[in-house]
């Protein structure tokens, strides 16, 4: 599955990639390619439906974010964590 997200470790908004099996979810930047792990469990599906719910706020401030549509399209955005 895919998200649009901020990445902490290259500093743009980026799509996201998420692969999980019934123990981990590694999501992995598809700009900078940094991947992490997390379980998949409860947490970490609520993570991801927050996040979706967040970037509809910040799409009306950052309209430029719908701009974000295949992987590898990055965008760094002034201020993105208001």
């Amino acid at each position: 599955m895919h998200i649009k997200d901020l990445c902490t470790i290259c500093d743009h908004w980026t799509i996201t990639n998420i692969v999980h099996d019934k123990d981990t979810a590694t999501f992995t930047c598809t700009h900078c390619k940094n991947e992490f792990d997390l379980p998949w469990d409860t947490n970490t599906r609520f993570l991801i439906r927050s996040i979706r719910h967040s970037l509809k706020k910040r799409m009306k401030k950052h309209p430029e974010l719908a701009a974000l549509k295949n992987e590898g399209d990055a965008i760094k955005v002034e201020n993105s964590e208001s």
